[in-house]
């Protein structure tokens, strides 16, 4: 029997298009896939890398000036005063230079922007590896969906024979077989439709690493994951100091804080240095040097709002990181939740519910074969068990993705974690 549903379903996968399948899938290459070619990891890090380039120019002075004036005016003048007619020329270079210390609050607020971008990066990276990990598990569960499904079309193909046999002997009726094949072709039709959400997840996991969406990409390879050892507690900890989009709004605290120191050195005074030669009858003969300096003068309509403005600002951004941090610890602990209820349903349908499926199934065909039952409970038994076959597995599936969105929420994968400690 197990040689006949083994020759079964490989036939039965060759009539879908992959008996040719590709070598077994893993986790790991495809997150390192994504992470080196992924779209929108791809596009982050392009946007952190210019927000780099802008740290040196904040801290930069502004670019220096040429004058060059040609004077007849002066001439004139000195052709009434002391006969000098030659026209002057006159070359000039200034420069502007703001307070000190105002540069190197620019510089400081460039780079924070940086380090922003920096954690906008890898929260996109965590981002997408909780999806690479969430399509790739339920990838995996319409495989096994499938191979569920196609061992009991089996198993119910010889059911159908053995009733059809027993129908010519007129010892059960015509309606028996009739249901049977009714069976089978409800099979078949869920096989169908199984194997086109197979196409769409194998689409949506092609789009993530950048590959052609109608690329195959063969049977992923999982194992079994534990249970999460780690307590809410800690969990509330790890995202506290882990989660990037955290991170980036106590950078932005930081910058703010930044931002307002700056506003306030607004009152300090720039800086403007000046230096001419001036020409005349082909001599460079004459100098003149000019020192400037600004003045705060209207610092009640401009400084003091500025400050007042950038004040207002920071404590806004303090506001939001500490909604950001509840709204942080509320997915911590929803998502945890759902992973430790999902777990238990998991353990009652491998402990409890299929060992009942499966023992039923047996006793409703050795009462079928004694004629002691009729057909429709061992058609029930069938289905029960199929249908706690794929609850389990789907539970199994929610349990992954539970765990994978606990991971973004928390900032850190777990597998790492765990594979280092063993």
């Amino acid at each position: 029997m197990k040689k006949m549903v083994s020759f079964g379903l490989v036939m039965f996968l060759c009539s879908y298009g992959y008996a040719a399948e590709p070598a077994a899938l893993t986790l790991e290459s495809l997150l390192e896939k994504a992470d080196k070619e992924n779209p929108q990891i791809q596009a982050v890090r392009e946007r952190y890398e210019a927000a780099r380039m802008r740290i040196p120019q904040a801290g930069a002075l502004d670019d220096p000036k040429f004058e060059f004036r040609y004077d007849t005016m002066t001439a004139s003048m000195d052709a009434v005063m002391e006969g000098k007619t030659a026209p002057m020329r006159v070359f000039g270079l200034s420069q502007e230079v703001p307070f000190p210390t105002k540069l190197r609050l620019r510089g400081q607020i460039a780079a924070k922007e940086a380090q922003i971008a920096f954690t906008e990066v890898e929260e996109k990276e965590n981002e997408i590896t909780a999806r690479v990990k969430a399509v790739f598990s339920e990838l995996a569960w319409i495989y096994t969906a499938i191979e569920v499904v196609g061992e009991n079309k089996i198993l119910l193909e010889q059911l159908e024979k053995t009733t059809a046999a027993r129908f010519s002997l007129n010892k059960v009726s015509q309606q028996d077989v009739l249901k049977a094949q009714l069976e089978i072709a409800k099979m078949n039709n869920e096989l169908i439709m199984f194997e086109e959400k197979r196409q769409v997840a194998q689409g949506k996991l092609n789009i993530l690493i950048n590959n052609d969406p109608s690329e195959e990409l063969g049977r992923p390879s999982v194992g079994n994951e534990g249970a999460l050892s780690v307590p809410l507690a800690e969990l509330n900890a790890l995202a506290k100091s882990h989660r990037k989009e955290l991170e980036a709004f106590r950078l932005a605290v930081e910058r703010g804080k930044k931002t307002l120191s700056l506003a306030k050195q607004e009152y300090l005074p720039d800086f403007m240095f000046k230096y001419e030669r001036m020409e005349r009858d082909s001599r460079l003969t004459e100098w003149a040097g000019m020192v400037g300096v600004t003045i705060p003068l209207w610092f009640w309509q401009k400084q003091d709002f500025n400050v007042k403005a950038m004040d207002h600002e920071l404590r806004s951004m303090e506001a939001m990181f500490r909604d950001k941090e509840n709204e942080v610890l509320l997915e911590v602990k929803e998502f945890y939740s759902q992973l430790d209820a999902v777990g238990k349903l998991a353990e009652l349908y491998r402990t409890a519910y299929l060992p009942q499926a499966e023992q039923s199934l047996k006793a409703a065909l050795s009462g079928y074969e004694a004629a002691q039952t009729d057909f429709l409970n061992v058609l029930d038994s069938v289905r029960m068990l199929i249908e706690f076959k794929l609850d389990y597995y789907r539970t199994l599936i929610e349990f992954a993705v539970a765990r994978a969105d606990l991971e973004r929420a928390v900032g850190k994968d777990f597998r790492v974690a765990e594979r280092k400690e063993k």
